[in-house]
């Protein structure tokens, strides 16, 4: 489940180009992964290994999740703005 994680959380850095949603879907899925496998390898007791890689995807997910999230603020930001932008009615005033 740490190696899922990892993977997940690089994989999602290239997926943030195509839209925002991969990205977005697979940041928040290696955080999940990576929490749940650091807390299964906390209780192990030291039986299970994979510690640096479950907080390396949590870490990944995490940064990707948040760009992710930035680029869908800033693309709803620019569309509402261009909206708004266009809409006004400029009033000239006559000679």
């Amino acid at each position: 489940m740490a190696i899922t994680s990892l993977v997940l959380g690089i994989l999602a850095f290239p997926a943030i180009c195509f839209y925002w949603v991969p990205g977005l879907a697979l940041g928040i899925t290696a955080i999940v992964l990576g929490r749940i496998s650091l807390g299964k390898i906390r209780n192990s007791n030291g039986y299970l290994g994979g510690h640096g890689l479950a907080q390396a995807g949590w870490v990944c997910g995490l940064i990707a999740t948040l760009l992710a999230a930035g680029l869908f603020v800033l693309i709803v930001g620019l569309g509402a703005l261009s909206f708004f932008s266009s809409n006004q009615s400029y009033v000239t005033p006559t000679p």
